[in-house]
């Protein structure tokens, strides 16, 4: 599986190295087993052992290495973590949604909107990483309009994994349009304060790309 929307840096330092580390994990450039290893990481990124010690505890919290005392190994990823992934996504994405609703629906109105022009500009250039990120947008506008730190919080530490994870499945080039309408009707429905419909379209929205993953990642 090649490596979509790596960015070559002559040095890399901090969140660039965990970011190159996430996406080589998740499009499986780098299997499951596979050692990282800091001294080697360290020449390869050209930056000294902290960022690459930072980069591998982050990766850990999130689950997609494992410590084996001085290196670390990849973990394979599961039907299993894909559904957890998302059920903790739905849970944070209908909190947010229904807090944002109530207090700043003219924000999240325009929130959305951007989001969504974004996309049909991705979609006219059929350019799925540009798709992924402004996917992504459009999902993290739940929290910010419902200002709720915390919630924030908890999305920020997943938000890196899902966003890598969705760009696997978007580089199917003839979904984007399909996305892009899904994405279109929940704008709608939450603009037009049909809230119960909203938020059972995002749970549909979210089973249905959980679903998608599974069998373009794992085959089930």
């Amino acid at each position: 599986m090649t490596q979509p929307l790596l960015v070559q840096r002559a040095n890399f330092l901090g969140d660039q190295v965990v970011d190159v580390l996430r996406r080589q994990i998740i499009t499986q450039e780098l299997p499951a087993g596979s050692l990282l290893v800091e001294s080697k990481l360290a020449d390869v990124f050209q930056v000294s052992r902290g960022p690459i010690r930072e980069a591998i505890r982050t990766l850990t919290e999130e689950g997609l290495v494992e410590s084996r005392g001085r290196s670390a190994a990849v973990v394979e990823l599961t039907a299993g973590d894909i559904d957890e992934l998302f059920t903790l996504r739905a849970s944070l994405e209908r909190l947010g949604l229904q807090t944002a609703i109530v207090e700043r629906r003219a924000e999240l109105d325009a929130l959305l909107k951007n989001a969504i022009e974004r996309m049909r500009a991705a979609v006219a250039a059929e350019d799925p990483a540009e798709f992924t990120l402004a996917d992504m947008q459009f999902h993290s506008s739940f929290g910010i309009a419902s200002h709720h730190r915390r919630l924030a919080d908890v999305w920020s530490k997943y938000q890196p994994t899902i966003e890598n994870l969705l760009l696997v499945v978007n580089l199917e080039h003839d979904r984007l349009q399909t996305a892009l309408h899904a994405h279109e009707v929940l704008a709608d429905l939450i603009r037009t304060g049909k809230d119960e419909a909203a938020l059972e379209e995002l749970a549909d929205h979210l089973d249905s790309s959980r679903l998608r993953l599974r069998k373009v990642y794992v085959g089930s």
